[in-house]
């Protein structure tokens, strides 16, 4: 009874000595191959400007395909019934795949995402109620990261149903401004101090013309809307410094720029002698 455990054992160790071999071999071969992979891979996308977020997602799968067929010939190797275990996961997928619905409608979500191209990584967009610049797209959601410095994970199924703006995809950008001037202002005047305050402002364009529109009569001022031309990337900055010169140019012009006011009207008493 003994000689037999002792030669069964020296079987199993045997095996599992082999099986380990095998798959370790295996686990060397893929990891060189993926690599090798990766840099034949880069190599294309440097030739065809491939976007980033598609080099991305383009990397894992060929990763995964990789390691896949590696993992397949070290079972086929290693004398282990591969159709038996596909049967096995095939059953096992389909339960999973019930459970698990919605990860599958993000996937398809992203893949329509990816075949768009609508939005790349660094582009600042607004979808839902987040906001920021766009750090990594892959096939189940995006992540942005916010003014804060915060990271934010969009699943790809909100990103399909919901509008999505994306405000740094164009290379130039309007900037909009509304103001109200004072009655007693004449239009003729406000829109020619406007248009000589866009023209001198480097930061700005005259390509498309900037507009200086009336948009209503107020309450107490004449309400006009701005809207002028920038560089992308000099919003932030051209936004400030035209507000910067409106103030000034007006001051300058007697322009006034009026607020809001109330009068309190408050009776008196009369005080009566007792």
């Amino acid at each position: 009874m003994s000689e037999t455990w002792v030669y069964l054992s020296d079987i199993a160790e045997n095996a599992i000595v082999r099986y380990c071999g095998i798959f370790l071999l295996a686990l060397i071969i893929g990891y060189v191959l993926s690599r090798m992979a990766r840099k034949l891979l880069h190599s294309v996308v440097v030739r065809k400007r491939i976007p980033a977020h598609i080099t991305g997602i383009a990397e894992n799968i060929l990763s995964v395909a990789i390691w896949l067929i590696v993992i397949l010939q070290a079972f086929h190797a290693s004398g282990i019934n591969i159709v038996g275990l596909l049967g096995a996961a095939g059953v096992a997928g389909v339960a999973i795949g019930f459970a698990s619905q919605t990860a599958l409608s993000n996937l398809i979500s992203g893949i329509f995402i990816v075949s768009e191209r609508s939005i790349k990584i660094g582009n600042y967009i607004r979808v839902a109620s987040q906001e920021g610049t766009v750090q990594a797209i892959n096939l189940f959601s995006i992540t942005l990261r916010q003014v804060d410095n915060s990271l934010v994970r969009i699943p790809c199924e909100t990103l399909i149903k919901t509008p999505i703006i994306n405000v740094t995809v164009n290379a130039r950008r309007r900037i909009d401004l509304d103001l109200g001037v004072d009655y007693a202002s004449d239009l003729q005047t406000v829109r020619s101090v406007i248009q000589d305050v866009i023209l001198k402002q480097e930061l700005l364009a005259n390509d498309p013309a900037p507009v200086v529109q009336f948009l209503n009569f107020g309450d107490s001022s004449v309400n006009l809307h701005i809207g002028a031309w920038c560089a992308t990337p000099d919003y932030h900055e051209a936004r400030f410094l035209l507000a910067q010169d409106l103030l000034v140019a007006f001051r300058q012009h007697d322009i006034n720029i009026p607020f809001p006011t109330r009068s309190l009207l408050m009776a008196e008493k009369q005080n009566t002698a007792s």
